[in-house]
Protein backbone atom coordinates (compact mmCIF):
# COMPACT_ATOMS: atom_id res chain seq x y z
CA UNK A 1 0.00 0.00 0.00
CA UNK A 2 1.29 3.29 -0.66
CA UNK A 3 1.27 6.49 1.13
CA UNK A 4 0.65 10.39 -0.12
CA UNK A 5 0.48 13.16 1.74
CA UNK A 6 -3.05 14.45 0.59
CA UNK A 7 -2.55 18.45 1.92
CA UNK A 8 0.11 18.00 -1.71
CA UNK A 9 -1.95 16.56 -3.82
CA UNK A 10 -3.21 18.66 -6.58
CA UNK A 11 -7.17 17.49 -6.98
CA UNK A 12 -9.86 18.96 -9.65
CA UNK A 13 -11.55 21.86 -8.39
CA UNK A 14 -14.60 19.34 -6.76
CA UNK A 15 -12.43 17.62 -4.71
CA UNK A 16 -10.49 20.69 -3.96
CA UNK A 17 -13.29 22.09 -2.43
CA UNK A 18 -14.68 19.23 -0.54
CA UNK A 19 -11.28 18.55 1.22
CA UNK A 20 -11.28 22.30 2.00
CA UNK A 21 -7.92 23.16 -0.06
CA UNK A 22 -10.28 25.92 -1.49
CA UNK A 23 -12.12 27.67 1.50
CA UNK A 24 -15.54 27.79 1.79
CA UNK A 25 -15.86 31.29 1.94
CA UNK A 26 -14.66 31.46 -2.01
CA UNK A 27 -17.06 28.70 -3.00
CA UNK A 28 -19.25 25.96 -1.65
CA UNK A 29 -20.98 21.85 -2.79
CA UNK A 30 -23.76 20.35 -2.01
CA UNK A 31 -26.35 17.99 -3.53
CA UNK A 32 -29.99 17.93 -3.22
CA UNK A 33 -31.98 14.47 -3.86
CA UNK A 34 -35.82 13.97 -3.18
CA UNK A 35 -37.86 11.31 -4.19
CA UNK A 36 -42.00 10.88 -4.92
CA UNK A 37 -44.95 8.96 -5.32
CA UNK A 38 -46.14 8.52 -8.51
CA UNK A 39 -49.15 6.89 -10.63
CA UNK A 40 -49.76 8.57 -13.32
CA UNK A 41 -47.94 9.81 -16.28
CA UNK A 42 -48.09 13.33 -15.54
CA UNK A 43 -44.73 15.70 -15.03
CA UNK A 44 -44.09 16.28 -11.14
CA UNK A 45 -41.53 17.80 -9.25
CA UNK A 46 -39.19 15.38 -7.50
CA UNK A 47 -40.50 16.52 -3.72
CA UNK A 48 -41.28 14.16 -0.78
CA UNK A 49 -43.73 16.56 0.32
CA UNK A 50 -45.40 19.93 -0.59
CA UNK A 51 -43.83 23.22 -0.57
CA UNK A 52 -45.20 26.20 -1.83
CA UNK A 53 -42.92 29.26 -2.00
CA UNK A 54 -44.55 32.50 -0.65
CA UNK A 55 -42.28 35.24 -2.29
CA UNK A 56 -42.82 37.52 0.53
CA UNK A 57 -40.36 38.00 3.98
CA UNK A 58 -42.29 37.29 7.05
CA UNK A 59 -42.48 35.58 10.15
CA UNK A 60 -43.54 31.98 10.45
CA UNK A 61 -43.89 29.05 12.62
CA UNK A 62 -43.05 25.50 13.35
CA UNK A 63 -44.66 22.37 15.24
CA UNK A 64 -44.92 18.63 14.47
CA UNK A 65 -48.17 16.62 14.34
CA UNK A 66 -46.20 14.58 17.38
CA UNK A 67 -45.96 15.76 21.27
CA UNK A 68 -42.52 13.76 21.54
CA UNK A 69 -41.02 16.51 19.11
CA UNK A 70 -39.84 18.37 21.85
CA UNK A 71 -36.84 19.73 23.56
CA UNK A 72 -36.62 16.99 25.80
CA UNK A 73 -38.76 14.44 23.59
CA UNK A 74 -37.57 11.25 22.20
CA UNK A 75 -38.04 12.65 18.68
CA UNK A 76 -36.95 15.65 16.90
CA UNK A 77 -35.79 18.11 19.28
CA UNK A 78 -34.20 21.06 17.21
CA UNK A 79 -34.65 21.63 13.47
CA UNK A 80 -32.61 23.94 11.25
CA UNK A 81 -35.09 26.06 8.69
CA UNK A 82 -32.37 27.17 5.56
CA UNK A 83 -34.42 30.20 3.74
CA UNK A 84 -33.83 32.48 1.60
CA UNK A 85 -35.25 36.43 1.96
CA UNK A 86 -37.24 38.45 -1.03
CA UNK A 87 -33.41 39.63 -1.91
CA UNK A 88 -32.27 35.91 -2.13
CA UNK A 89 -30.07 36.11 0.80
CA UNK A 90 -28.91 32.55 2.09
CA UNK A 91 -29.90 32.31 5.80
CA UNK A 92 -30.94 30.00 8.49
CA UNK A 93 -32.57 29.49 11.97
CA UNK A 94 -32.83 26.70 14.45
CA UNK A 95 -36.16 26.46 16.21
CA UNK A 96 -36.13 24.57 19.33
CA UNK A 97 -39.39 22.20 19.06
CA UNK A 98 -42.65 22.05 21.59
CA UNK A 99 -44.66 19.33 20.11
CA UNK A 100 -47.33 20.16 18.46
CA UNK A 101 -47.80 23.60 19.88
CA UNK A 102 -45.91 26.01 17.70
CA UNK A 103 -42.98 27.97 17.67
CA UNK A 104 -42.53 31.07 16.09
CA UNK A 105 -39.48 31.64 14.31
CA UNK A 106 -37.33 34.43 15.15
CA UNK A 107 -36.79 35.83 11.80
CA UNK A 108 -39.64 38.14 9.99
CA UNK A 109 -38.05 37.61 6.66
CA UNK A 110 -38.85 33.76 5.42
CA UNK A 111 -39.87 33.85 2.01
CA UNK A 112 -38.28 30.85 0.43
CA UNK A 113 -37.29 27.61 1.91
CA UNK A 114 -34.14 25.73 0.39
CA UNK A 115 -34.14 22.86 2.89
CA UNK A 116 -35.31 21.66 6.75
CA UNK A 117 -33.42 19.37 8.92
CA UNK A 118 -33.80 18.08 12.02
CA UNK A 119 -30.17 19.22 13.64
CA UNK A 120 -31.08 17.12 16.98
CA UNK A 121 -33.14 14.14 18.30
CA UNK A 122 -34.24 11.75 21.16
CA UNK A 123 -33.96 8.31 21.56
CA UNK A 124 -36.40 7.98 18.91
CA UNK A 125 -33.47 8.78 16.51
CA UNK A 126 -35.65 11.17 14.40
CA UNK A 127 -39.08 12.76 14.23
CA UNK A 128 -41.71 10.96 15.45
CA UNK A 129 -44.25 13.66 13.51
CA UNK A 130 -44.47 15.53 10.68
CA UNK A 131 -42.55 18.72 11.17
CA UNK A 132 -44.63 21.45 9.51
CA UNK A 133 -43.47 25.16 8.68
CA UNK A 134 -46.91 27.72 8.50
CA UNK A 135 -46.97 31.09 6.59
CA UNK A 136 -47.96 32.14 9.24
CA UNK A 137 -47.10 32.70 13.48
CA UNK A 138 -49.28 30.42 16.03
CA UNK A 139 -49.44 27.74 13.40
CA UNK A 140 -51.93 29.87 11.46
CA UNK A 141 -52.34 30.28 7.95
CA UNK A 142 -51.30 27.24 5.94
CA UNK A 143 -48.54 24.45 5.97
CA UNK A 144 -46.31 25.67 3.11
CA UNK A 145 -43.27 22.84 3.68
CA UNK A 146 -42.49 19.96 5.82
CA UNK A 147 -40.49 17.21 6.65
CA UNK A 148 -42.05 13.66 6.65
CA UNK A 149 -42.15 11.54 9.66
CA UNK A 150 -38.72 9.58 10.81
CA UNK A 151 -36.99 11.45 7.35
CA UNK A 152 -34.84 14.07 9.66
CA UNK A 153 -35.15 16.22 6.45
CA UNK A 154 -36.91 17.35 3.76
CA UNK A 155 -36.47 15.35 0.32
CA UNK A 156 -36.64 18.15 -2.30
CA UNK A 157 -34.96 17.84 -5.56
CA UNK A 158 -34.70 21.37 -5.84
CA UNK A 159 -31.90 24.26 -4.83
CA UNK A 160 -32.09 28.29 -4.69
CA UNK A 161 -29.50 29.99 -5.99
CA UNK A 162 -28.77 32.69 -4.06
CA UNK A 163 -28.40 36.31 -5.75
CA UNK A 164 -24.32 37.05 -6.77
CA UNK A 165 -23.71 33.56 -7.01
CA UNK A 166 -23.70 31.55 -10.23
CA UNK A 167 -24.03 27.55 -9.74
CA UNK A 168 -22.33 25.16 -11.39
CA UNK A 169 -24.21 21.65 -11.64
CA UNK A 170 -21.81 18.68 -12.06
CA UNK A 171 -24.18 15.41 -12.59
CA UNK A 172 -27.81 14.73 -12.54
CA UNK A 173 -28.82 11.67 -11.69
CA UNK A 174 -32.99 9.85 -11.70
CA UNK A 175 -34.77 6.67 -11.37
CA UNK A 176 -37.90 5.07 -10.32
CA UNK A 177 -38.93 1.73 -8.13
CA UNK A 178 -40.81 0.15 -10.66
CA UNK A 179 -41.58 1.99 -13.62
CA UNK A 180 -39.60 3.89 -16.47
CA UNK A 181 -39.42 7.44 -17.15
CA UNK A 182 -37.68 10.54 -18.08
CA UNK A 183 -36.38 13.02 -16.06
CA UNK A 184 -35.11 16.79 -16.57
CA UNK A 185 -33.80 19.67 -14.72
CA UNK A 186 -35.76 22.85 -14.95
CA UNK A 187 -35.09 26.53 -13.89
CA UNK A 188 -36.85 30.11 -13.43
CA UNK A 189 -34.88 33.29 -13.44
CA UNK A 190 -35.86 35.36 -10.70
CA UNK A 191 -38.46 33.18 -9.26
CA UNK A 192 -39.69 36.70 -7.50
CA UNK A 193 -41.24 37.32 -10.99
CA UNK A 194 -44.12 36.14 -11.81
CA UNK A 195 -44.08 36.20 -15.82
CA UNK A 196 -40.56 34.45 -15.55
CA UNK A 197 -41.42 31.27 -17.70
CA UNK A 198 -39.83 27.91 -16.45
CA UNK A 199 -37.36 26.53 -18.37
CA UNK A 200 -35.20 22.95 -18.85
CA UNK A 201 -31.44 23.49 -18.41
CA UNK A 202 -29.20 20.18 -19.08
CA UNK A 203 -30.29 16.73 -20.88
CA UNK A 204 -33.04 14.65 -20.34
CA UNK A 205 -32.03 11.21 -18.89
CA UNK A 206 -34.29 7.96 -19.48
CA UNK A 207 -34.10 5.80 -16.92
CA UNK A 208 -35.06 2.12 -17.10
CA UNK A 209 -38.13 0.48 -14.95
CA UNK A 210 -36.58 -0.01 -11.94
CA UNK A 211 -33.32 1.60 -12.70
CA UNK A 212 -31.17 4.96 -12.59
CA UNK A 213 -29.10 6.54 -14.51
CA UNK A 214 -26.20 9.19 -14.09
CA UNK A 215 -24.97 11.74 -15.94
CA UNK A 216 -21.56 14.00 -15.52
CA UNK A 217 -21.44 17.14 -16.87
CA UNK A 218 -17.98 17.39 -18.35
CA UNK A 219 -19.05 21.12 -18.78
CA UNK A 220 -20.52 22.21 -15.93
CA UNK A 221 -23.80 23.83 -16.26
CA UNK A 222 -23.66 27.62 -15.12
CA UNK A 223 -26.88 29.63 -13.49
CA UNK A 224 -26.65 32.60 -12.45
CA UNK A 225 -28.84 33.37 -9.22
CA UNK A 226 -31.22 34.40 -8.45
CA UNK A 227 -33.20 31.49 -9.60
CA UNK A 228 -34.77 28.04 -8.42
CA UNK A 229 -33.75 24.62 -10.13
CA UNK A 230 -35.51 21.72 -9.48
CA UNK A 231 -36.08 18.23 -11.16
CA UNK A 232 -39.03 16.82 -12.69
CA UNK A 233 -39.85 13.33 -13.36
CA UNK A 234 -42.66 12.18 -16.39
CA UNK A 235 -43.53 7.99 -15.51
CA UNK A 236 -44.02 6.52 -19.38
CA UNK A 237 -47.19 4.30 -17.66
CA UNK A 238 -49.03 5.23 -14.06
CA UNK A 239 -48.11 2.35 -12.03
CA UNK A 240 -47.44 3.01 -8.97
CA UNK A 241 -43.40 3.44 -8.23
CA UNK A 242 -41.49 6.06 -6.38
CA UNK A 243 -39.22 7.86 -8.58
CA UNK A 244 -35.58 9.26 -7.29
CA UNK A 245 -33.36 12.50 -8.28
CA UNK A 246 -30.72 14.63 -7.46
CA UNK A 247 -28.14 16.72 -8.63
CA UNK A 248 -24.72 17.87 -7.30
CA UNK A 249 -23.46 21.70 -7.80
CA UNK A 250 -20.62 23.74 -6.83
CA UNK A 251 -21.56 27.60 -6.55
CA UNK A 252 -19.61 30.48 -5.85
Amino acid sequence: MSVFNTSQAVLSGAWSLALGQVGDDVATTGRVQGYIATSATTAVAVRATTYTPQGTNAQRSVSSSNANDTSAGTGARTVKVNYLNTSFVLKSETITMNGTNAVNTSASDIAYIESMEVLTVGSGGGNAGTVRIYTQTAGDGSIWGSIATGENQTFWAHHYVPAGVTCYIISQSAGATVVAGQSNMNHISDPSNANSPQRQIGVTLVHAAANSWSHEFQVPMAVAGPDLIWVVERPVSGTASTAVAGFEYVQF
